[in-house]
């Protein structure tokens, strides 16, 4: 930011006047305006929005009407213009407290929507997921509907088999009686 420099001084305490600069000599009106070292920022500052140009405007105002002195009339241009930087500095706060409002109903919309969109992405792939157990789970009731028909067969064919292995060991005892005798 620039340095900022009155072009001529306020006075700042009061002392007595010294023989013929008494408040009834004839004193010219003097406008004081802020210079700035740096000229390329031009007249207004870009950050802050508040303008920095000569005040001598508002001191023409107060040279038509003025019946007060040169410093009092400089001290009023600076109150006025310091008032103008306090209410550009409260309008540029309140303009940031609004997008700092606007910005946190934006998050507050962003993480509503999330939860919603996270919502419904976890609702379609339980879906997805009971669908594929059922898919699965038909298929292994299918495999075990077989397995279940194999494993009674097999029961069946063992019966069977044993049958045949008692009627066969019958049939040898019979055979082996018949020989020794």
């Amino acid at each position: 930011m620039s340095q900022l420099f009155f072009g001529k001084p306020a006075p700042t305490s009061q002392s007595t006047p010294k023989p013929g600069h008494g408040p009834d000599q004839d004193i010219p009106d003097e406008t004081f305006s802020f210079v700035t070292l740096d000229d390329s920022h031009g007249q207004q500052s870009e950050d802050s929005g508040i303008n920095i140009s000569n005040i001598s405007d508002r001191g023409d105002v107060h040279n038509s009407t003025s019946s007060e002195l040169p410093g009092e009339e400089t001290t009023n241009v600076v109150s006025s213009t310091i008032e103008e930087i306090g209410k550009k500095a409260q309008d540029l706060i309140e303009r940031i407290n609004q997008s700092r409002a606007m910005d946190q109903e934006i998050m507050t919309t962003f993480e509503n929507k999330l939860i919603n969109k996270v919502s419904e992405v976890c609702q379609q792939v339980k879906e997805q997921m009971f669908s594929s157990y059922e898919e699965h789970g038909c298929g292994m009731e299918a495999n075990l509907q077989e397995l279940s028909e194999v494993l009674e067969r097999s029961s069946q064919l063992s019966m069977e088999l044993q049958g045949a292995s008692q009627t066969l060991s019958a049939i040898n005892n019979s055979l082996q009686q018949t020989a020794e005798h």
